[in-house]
């Protein structure tokens, strides 16, 4: 956000809707700019900017962390994620059809995704309501930071709702990119209310950050159980890396059974091929508990 203006030239437009200061955060500016009038053409011609170039990005062929995030998980699992662009979409579309995988919501929406605003049906851009036959529409993007009154989108309200619902049967919590307690108060505030630290025992929660863990006790301590806090620098060294689709398994032995867990990593330098290969047992042991 601090570089996104420059990123895609924006400066022109800011400079004739009258924006003095445009070293800023980018979702400070347009915060601004809707209070002062929501209906503003220059937001339009934000708003279209920011669309068509996240719209634009593409994943490479090989696997990326995006592959390898999905793969560590089950049906069981949500990946709830705050971005724009088609990464995660991407990803979990083109392995979905062969490793069973974790449902994604988008909590502020999604180049990739289209949603019908009467019936809670979503899916790709071009893609029609099965109920009412008509065509379904993109997912907003953009929203003023200070009071992003989520419950007032269609889509996105049923997106934290979903969210809720995961955080309150959820064993972990896994924060990964997203710097939230300094730019979304009432996104933390929905969370917070839905993880109810009070209420919990064992749960484990882990920061996926370069910053000190001293600093992200105090930015997150709201989520944090006892001393439950784990904070590895890359996902690499995360506890869904280390036991891809047991994530919860190792837990519950290491912490409830007092038992030694081996760590199982991801080959990371594998192909797409080969990481189907490895992960298939994992993959079978899976549907035979399933069956049982």
């Amino acid at each position: 956000m601090d570089n996104l203006i420059e990123m895609l030239g924006l400066e022109p437009v800011l400079e004739r809707g009258g924006v003095k200061n445009r070293r800023r955060n980018f979702e400070d500016i347009y915060s601004e700019l809707y209070e002062n009038d929501p209906g503003s053409p220059f937001l339009k011609e934000i708003e279209e900017i920011v669309y068509t170039y996240f719209d634009s990005l593409k994943l490479p062929e090989s696997p990326t962390v995006y592959d390898h995030l999905l793969m560590s998980l089950r049906p069981k699992d949500i990946v709830a994620t705050f971005n724009w662009d088609p990464f995660l979409f991407d990803a979990w579309n083109r392995n979905k059809d062969k490793v069973p995988a974790p449902e994604i919501i988008h909590l502020h929406g999604n180049v990739r995704l289209a949603y019908c605003p009467e019936h809670p049906v979503y899916g790709e851009h071009g893609m029609y309501c099965p109920e009412c036959d008509r065509e379904l529409i993109p997912s907003r993007l953009l929203y003023p930071v200070t009071m992003k009154n989520y419950v007032n989108d269609t889509f996105i309200k049923t997106e934290w709702e979903v969210l809720q619902k995961g955080l309150r049967q959820a064993m972990t919590l896994t924060i990964f990119g997203y710097g939230a307690p300094t730019t979304d108060k009432e996104a933390v505030d929905i969370m917070n209310s839905a993880w109810d630290k009070d209420n919990r025992l064992i749960e484990r929660t882990e920061i996926i950050d370069i910053k000190d863990k001293e600093v992200l006790w105090t930015l997150w301590k709201p989520f944090i159980i006892r001393t439950y806090l784990d904070c590895p620098e890359n996902f690499y060294q995360s506890r869904i890396a280390n036991f891809p689709r047991r994530t919860c398994e190792a837990l519950l032995a290491q912490t409830f059974y007092g038992q030694w867990v081996e760590n199982n990593h991801f080959p990371l330098d594998a192909n797409f091929d080969e990481l189907l290969f490895w992960v298939k047992p994992l993959v079978e042991a899976e549907r035979v508990l399933d069956a049982v």
